[in-house]
């Protein structure tokens, strides 16, 4: 007990020593001082950092920044969406990046035909090779680059393939970088796996480019920067210049850039770059069938990144879920033969974004940028009192309508909406001018009764 009770005396002391409220904890001198002390006492470098780490969080939650959890409060949200559809009422549901269209015939033949083959049962975690090499090789034609198989693992859809690169590019204790506005299983993961957050925060005001932002808060204690361009939620795409800056600051810094890239197809101002192109050293390419190809329920997305990597990405998906079933990766093979039916899945999305735009622009409450990319518009809402949760409850039970509010993607964005282009051109332009209607009336208020 006395040398517990001493080893706390000398962590206590560490802590003391090397960290001040005041001080900014992610200066690398912070981070020196707690290795020298740690060494002195025998400690390792990843307790050492998950030490730091704790001290940090300790720090946000005296100072009230620790941050909530409406991103899986958007699931809830979603669910009583679901709910009132069930219980006869008319729901436009555009909360969701779920698109209305579905795997086409082709695709699901391919399903069919394989299970009445009989590929039903465990395949290997590493994936279907014949899967894996036709991704490789369209992967190595589009971008220029000489991907093999072994470079490739399949995962159970984007959300794994995230989930996998912060298992397996980090430890416990390690910071990971998150550009906001943000995908909500972004910061979720990272703390459900025990690694801290760090927020970057972008505006709508500077057409949401993150270089500035990025290069004002990047330091040496991050581990991984996690890149999403086209972006969920606000339709970003990077020009070649800020996407090289990007990897520029990551290669300084030593970083892992993970590069999230499911909506890569959907870029209408020319194409979006891919990290693929740039022979970073310290790469992680997912990317996912969900959107592309109408597939959100099959579940099946890849990463491809140094064959190291991917056998042990294969690992963490045999730990999980064992394996993706061999007949939705054969439904994946074909999907990838089916040009057809991606191009029109592209092009659909990209007149509704256009529709969204026409109809939400036209109001001098509503800020927003035009389109690039993805299949998302984040508008600010430019009204005082403004609440994206009140007004979204209120939206959806009043009129029918299901948007996500804005603060599930960050803290700061309580005043923006994210709104979906997954219904078709008729319905979402009426959807489009009853949110208008809403914003102008100011719905969120509280009734006067």
């Amino acid at each position: 007990m006395s040398g517990s009770s001493s080893l706390l005396r000398d962590l206590l002391n560490i802590s003391a020593r090397t960290v001040k409220l005041d001080e900014r904890l992610d200066d690398p001198k912070i981070l020196s001082n707690l290795l020298g002390e740690s060494r002195r006492l025998g400690l390792s470098e990843e307790f050492c950092r998950r030490l730091l780490g704790l001290l940090i969080e300790e720090k946000e939650k005296v100072k009230g920044v620790v941050e909530g959890e409406d991103g899986l409060r958007l699931r809830r949200f979603a669910a009583r969406a679901m709910e009132l559809r069930k219980a006869g009422r008319r729901i436009v549901r555009l909360e969701l990046g779920e698109p209305d269209f579905s795997a086409s015939e082709k695709i699901v033949e391919a399903a069919c035909e394989a299970i009445r083959e009989g590929r039903t049962k465990y395949s290997s975690a590493a994936g279907l090779r014949e899967l894996k090499e036709e991704l490789a090789s369209n992967l190595s034609s589009k971008y220029g680059v000489d991907l093999k198989a072994e470079n490739i693992a399949i995962t159970a859809g984007g959300t794994l393939a995230t989930y996998a690169a912060i298992e397996v590019l980090s430890r416990p204790g390690d910071s990971i970088m998150v550009i906001e506005p943000a995908w909500p299983l972004y910061a979720h993961q990272i703390k459900r796996l025990g690694r801290r957050v760090v927020r970057v925060r972008t505006r709508v005001e500077d057409g949401w480019d993150p270089v500035e932002a990025v290069r004002e808060k990047v330091s040496r204690l991050v581990k991984i920067i996690i890149l999403n361009y086209p972006n969920n939620p606000t339709g970003k795409v990077l020009d070649r210049k800020s996407f090289k800056a990007l990897l520029d600051l990551a290669e300084d810094y030593d970083l892992w850039v993970v590069s999230d890239e499911v909506y890569i197809d959907f870029s209408y101002n020319g194409e979006a770059p891919s990290i693929l192109e740039y022979n970073y050293p310290k790469m992680y390419y997912l990317n996912s069938f969900s959107k592309t190809w109408g597939m959100t329920g099959f579940r099946v997305g890849f990463v491809a990144a140094d064959p190291e990597i991917a056998k042990r990405v294969s690992g963490v998906l045999s730990t999980v879920m064992t394996c993706v079933p061999e007949f939705i990766q054969r439904a994946a093979l074909a999907a990838l033969r089916d040009e057809e039916s991606k191009k029109r899945n592209v092009e659909l999305i990209g007149r509704r974004l256009k529709v969204l735009y026409e109809e939400l622009s036209r109001s001098k409450l509503i800020e927003l940028i035009p389109p690039e990319g993805a299949m998302y518009v984040f508008p600010k809402i430019k009204a005082e009192g403004f609440s994206s949760w009140n007004f979204a409850e209120k939206l959806l039970e009043k009129e029918g309508i299901a948007v996500a509010p804005g603060k599930c993607f960050g803290e700061p964005y309580d005043d923006h909406l994210r709104i979906s282009a997954v219904v078709d051109e008729a319905e979402l332009r009426d959807a489009a001018r009853r949110i208008v209607k809403a914003v102008e009336e100011r719905i969120w208020r509280k009734d006067d009764a």
